[in-house]
């Protein structure tokens, strides 16, 4: 925290890039929750409403205030609210007042802001010591040792990026320094398309040597959530018979840290199946020194805080993602177990009384001995049947004795062969009376609308689930999609309002509660009854320009009373207002007015939430913004290549056209792409004259356009 409070805080490029990145920070969890957004981050937060919204999307905390406040009392009781709301938070707020933000205190205001980033977006208290241990860990060829210079000319956003998008952009540690805004230009590019980060600072600033910590923190920041999707990736193809959903609570008790050692070091853990959730300390004592002495997994993490149902995310991941970067110590030699491959239904389903057969192959397994242990429901064990068919290769077989989930370890030379355990699934005949079923859409629905219920039959034995719906005048059809392994979702859209029934199956036997009666009713959210009337904004297929007012047509008069408001997010992710102009009975014209090329997503709400086909998507183009150079746009001699580029990353949306006329006709003109969303273009003018070059966007001249060049005979004394 007092890494800016203690800071001195001036006027200048330094404070811009703060503000900036802030704001952007601020308006992106804004825009997920459908509020306002941020125009000047110092005048509005003054009445405290966009403050506290901030900070119920932060905490998923609903906070009482007042929403319209109406005097100045009311704004400083609103901050007031929020100041005692963030301190009972555990944030520090010594030295601020509510005098302070309603009076716009740059330095109190930007130290605000970067404490609900460090508490709620990086969830650590040291957050630079914890951001670049971070970093270090999942993009170590970089050698980051700051967030200010290291990341100046492109490479290390380059390579976190890639290691996003595995070969996004493979090459990052050959990128040319002397390039760094172009390098974090496309970097920022893939991340703003392809992941959805906004670019919360220009890449002009962040290749600045004196650009601003905290918002190269705040904005390499918005990359832990996917990273944290990676690692969680990772780790289930690691173990994938262990349920692992998150990177806190699931390795509490150690038991899947026991079960990660041992599959990045076979042989590593004894008598793995022993290890239990009771004996958490122990497991997770034991587990971060094998780790470590198997692995060289440095323990980043404590025993105690490990157990804590609060261990911060960005920590644990931290410790993790050094298992991605492991090799096997020289005390471990890589286990030959591993090069046995187990296959086969029967190592993951069975019919009761049937045999159940797998093979396991070990012809590169090297010398060792197989061993198959089963265990029944009832843990009682059951008798394989091995037979050595020779070469190292294996045929096993068992007959299950009851229903339910039987546990098979194989083991080679002592040690588990990938994927082992397993879990083989024994179902028994029909049981209608095992299916439990859920969801709305067994008691009401909506005319036109999806309908949805869930029936789970993974007790129910072997079956087949069917179901259809009657109405009075029709029958709808249900469409039945197994989502996971005995569970099952049905949809439907019903054309009518009124009473019907619905029937569902179960190995054609009725379902208890079948037929369910759904009432069908036409009740929707006054945001669904907006009518979009006109307005070039409906366009979709069309391409506006640049400093046009796109407008958009609304009608609220069946949606009852409520607020309509609108926001627009531009190409770079900034906020772009909409004015919204007030007609005649209850309906509205809104206007956006764009200044860039690129795509426009406008947001309308009507009592915060989305009219029907909100977002509208807006697609602008700007000429003015293209630029071309190159001696093929000026005057030459015969045989002379015309070479030329065009720049059109700043265009937005639209259609490069470029025709050459000479002395006599059009000219073949070839074109490639470059990087950047530059055109490479060529033309060879094999006579004497003039010749023109038109270079169009969306069939408007650029800048510059048309270019008239003469091409003369090139001098006997200058000839190659």
């Amino acid at each position: 925290m007092s890494v800016l409070l203690d800071h001195e805080v001036e006027k200048g490029r330094f404070l811009e890039i703060q503000e900036m990145t802030f704001t952007r920070w601020c308006n992106s969890a804004l825009n997920r929750r459908g509020s306002p957004l941020i125009d000047d981050i110092f005048m509005d937060l003054e009445s405290g409403v966009t403050l506290l919204t901030l900070l119920e999307y932060l905490t998923g905390i609903q906070l009482k205030y007042h929403k319209t406040p109406k005097s100045n009392a009311q704004k400083l009781e609103n901050l007031a609210i929020a100041l005692e709301f963030m301190a009972a938070e555990g944030i520090n707020l010594t030295s601020m007042s509510n005098e302070d933000i309603m009076g716009g205190n740059v330095k109190l205001i930007l130290g605000l802001v970067w404490m609900l980033i460090q508490k709620y977006h990086i969830q650590a208290e040291d957050a630079r010591r914890a951001m670049l241990d971070w970093i270090q860990v999942v993009i170590p060829e970089a050698n980051i040792k700051n967030f200010t210079t290291d990341w100046n000319n492109g490479r290390a956003l380059s390579a976190l990026v890639d290691t996003c998008i595995p070969g996004a952009i493979s090459d990052w540690n050959l990128l040319d320094e002397n390039n760094a805004v172009e390098n974090i230009t496309t970097a920022m590019q893939i991340a703003e398309e392809d992941l959805s980060i906004p670019a919360l600072l220009a890449p002009d600033d962040m290749a600045n040597p004196e650009v601003d910590e905290l918002s190269i923190m705040t904005y390499i920041s918005c990359f832990n959530m996917q990273l944290f999707n990676n690692l969680l990736y990772w780790l289930r193809a690691k173990i994938p018979h262990r349920s692992i959903e998150n990177l806190t609570l699931d390795w509490n008790n150690g038991v899947n840290l026991a079960y990660l050692v041992e599959s990045l070091a076979p042989g590593s853990w004894d008598n793995l199946d022993l290890v239990s959730p009771d004996t958490a300390e122990d497991n997770i004592k034991k587990g971060l020194k094998l780790a470590y002495d198997a692995l060289g997994v440095f323990p980043r993490v404590k025993v105690e805080e490990m157990i804590s149902h609060e261990i911060s995310e960005l920590n644990m991941a931290t410790y993790m993602w050094q298992f991605r970067n492991s090799k096997i110590t020289s005390g471990y030699a890589e286990s030959t177990a591993q090069r046995c491959i187990a296959s086969g239904l029967g190592l993951t389903r069975g019919t009761l009384g049937e045999p159940a057969k797998f093979t396991v192959h070990a012809g590169n397994a090297g010398v060792g001995e197989l061993h198959v242990k089963i265990s029944s429901p009832g843990s009682e064990p059951i008798m394989p049947l091995v037979d050595a068919l020779g070469l190292g290769e294996y045929s096993v077989s068992y007959v299950p004795n009851q229903f339910g989930d039987y546990i098979i370890s194989v083991t080679w030379a002592g040690q588990h062969v990938p994927g082992s355990p397993f879990k083989a699934v024994v179902l028994g005949p029909p049981d209608v009376t095992k299916c439990v079923l859920s969801g709305e859409g067994l008691h009401i629905a909506r005319p036109g609308w999806p309908a949805e219920f869930l029936v789970n039959a993974q007790t129910a034995g072997v079956g087949h689930l069917t179901a259809n719906i009657q109405g009075a005048n029709s029958n709808p059809n249900v469409e039945v999609e197994e989502y996971a392994e005995g569970k099952f979702k049905g949809t439907y859209v019903a054309k009518e309002s009124g009473d019907h029934d619905l029937f569902v199956y179960w190995s054609n036997e009725p379902v208890p509660g079948s037929p369910f009666l759904v009432h069908v009713e036409e009740s929707l959210p006054p945001s669904a009854m907006i009518k979009t009337t006109g307005g070039r904004m409906l366009q979709s297929d069309t391409v506006h320009r640049a400093g046009e007012s796109i407008e958009l047509d609304v009608d609220t008069q069946d949606a009852g009373d409520g607020q309509l408001a609108a926001v627009a997010i531009g190409p770079k992710g900034d906020a772009v207002p909409v004015e919204i102009i007030a007609n005649r009975n209850r309906t509205f014209t809104l206007k956006l007015l764009t200044s860039k090329g690129g795509r426009y997503l406008v947001n309308v709400y009507f009592n915060g939430s989305h009219i029907p086909n909100s977002p509208f998507k807006v697609r602008v183009c700007n000429p003015e913004a293209i630029w071309a150079e190159g001696p093929g746009l000026m005057d030459s001699f015969v045989g002379d290549q015309g070479d030329f580029q065009v720049f059109t990353r700043d265009a937005g949306h639209g259609t490069l056209s470029v025709r050459v006329n000479g002395p006599k006709d059009k000219f073949r003109v070839d074109m490639w792409k470059g990087a950047d969303r530059t055109v490479n273009c060529r033309y060879n003018p094999e006579v004497v004259g003039k010749y023109t070059v038109n270079i169009k966007w969306e069939d408007e001249h650029v800048k510059g356009s048309p270019y008239t060049i003469q091409v003369r005979k090139r001098p006997d004394n200058e000839r190659r």
